[in-house]
């Protein structure tokens, strides 16, 4: 379990900041290889859950989408047309957030009480969605307060699954 004082801090700090493309990763568990947890943001109304590392960094992007920042450079491509009018649907429907996401829905006593249960989090900054895919900068126990950077999704699910190995123990 993640220290009380350590996830209180996160939380005040994430619900005072100005960037709200900040995310708080709570890892609950780990079934086979994949991490399933939920992913937080002050500007959301309730904790995205995921499963699997893929299936996180689509959600960090949907929900870049839904709060409206940071904007991607590129429209997403697909297979076919009808792939995307289906995605087009799929997304419209999904859409949670309000118009306008300047409106802080989360205070830190909230996000704190979700929090609280992860096992492990990790703070993710997505800072541009730029050639299709986002770039940002992670902060955690595990890289020891600093700030590191990624310059693509694929890197930071490279960095998460070294995360995965590196506490193996912890999510058994």
């Amino acid at each position: 379990m993640v220290k009380n004082e350590e996830i209180q801090d996160i939380c005040s700090a994430m619900a005072v900041t100005d960037r709200i493309s900040t995310m708080l990763i709570c890892f609950h568990g780990k079934e086979g290889e994949d991490f399933y947890g939920e992913i937080l943001n002050c500007y959301i109304e309730k904790p995205v859950c995921f499963f699997g590392i893929g299936d996180l960094i689509l959600k960090l992007d949907e929900i870049c989408d839904w709060i409206g920042t940071p904007q991607p450079t590129t429209e997403p491509r697909f297979l076919n047309k009808k792939m995307a009018n289906q995605y087009e649907l799929r997304t419209r429907r999904n859409n949670r957030i309000p118009e306008k996401a300047s409106i802080q829905l989360q205070n830190s006593m909230v996000l704190y009480s979700q929090a609280s249960r992860a096992k492990n989090t990790l703070l993710i900054k997505i800072e541009f969605r730029q050639n299709a895919t986002m770039q940002g900068r992670v902060i955690g126990k595990l890289t020891s307060k600093k700030y590191i950077s990624f310059r693509s999704a694929l890197e930071l699910m490279r960095m998460i699954k070294e995360i995965a190995i590196k506490t193996e123990s912890t999510y058994r």
